[in-house]
């Protein structure tokens, strides 16, 4: 039986003009049945062009008066995030369910407000990608799961991930394509990770996924 293994894949700085079988002909070779792509969510939302610079942003008074109202550790009283979300969910959309999303956050029920309003979900906020991206908003891949797919039947593996490896030995699975098995996929990265969320870094081949 073939061995599991977790293959990271260095790139150069990805962007919007890059394309799933170009990435894997020159970074990765060849790609088998048995295998599983694995993405950050950070490369998978420049890819799809899911970032914005705060300069090239004029935040209003909505966006103004109503992230003054929120409590520092609320990463939405950051002006720039604010006026991002509005802008990829609507403004009186995102008030409604920020609001709401508070509301049954003190109930027990977390993530109301991403639920609702998925194009409004960022991964990284200011400062925290690698250049040219470090000065951007990056949004998370939407639709996860449909992107995931997407990549399977572009490039001929047996699925496609799209994760989040923020600490070392930490993995947050964004989405799967159908045929991948979420919890078994973040066991085998969380003993391997590839990525602490560098863009250079973005990709991972789990070899053998089948057969592990």
């Amino acid at each position: 039986m073939a061995e599991l293994m977790v293959v990271p894949v260095s790139t150069s700085v990805l962007t919007s003009a890059d394309t799933w079988e170009t990435i894997i002909s020159s970074c990765v070779g060849t790609v088998h049945p048995e295998d599983v792509i694995c993405l950050t969510g950070e490369a998978a939302a420049i890819m799809q062009n899911r970032y914005i610079r705060p300069e090239e942003m004029q935040p209003g008074f909505l966006e103004r008066f109503f992230c003054r109202l929120l409590p520092e550790d609320d990463p939405f009283s950051n002006l720039y995030v604010m006026a991002s979300a509005m802008a990829a969910a609507g403004k009186w959309k995102t008030i409604l369910w920020h609001i709401i999303g508070r509301l049954c956050a003190l109930a027990g029920y977390e993530d109301v407000f991403f639920i609702h309003c998925p194009k409004a979900d960022f991964s990284c906020a200011v400062t925290e990608a690698l250049p040219p991206y470090d000065k951007c908003i990056i949004y998370r891949p939407f639709p996860v799961k449909k992107l995931c797919e997407e990549i399977v039947e572009r490039v001929g593996a047996y699925g496609a991930v799209i994760v989040e490896t923020r600490e070392w030995k930490k993995v947050t699975i964004l989405g799967t394509s159908r045929k991948v098995s979420a919890r078994k996929v973040a066991h085998i990265l969380a003993k391997a990770p590839f990525s602490s969320g560098k863009q250079y870094i973005p990709m991972a081949i789990i070899r053998n996924y089948v057969q592990g």
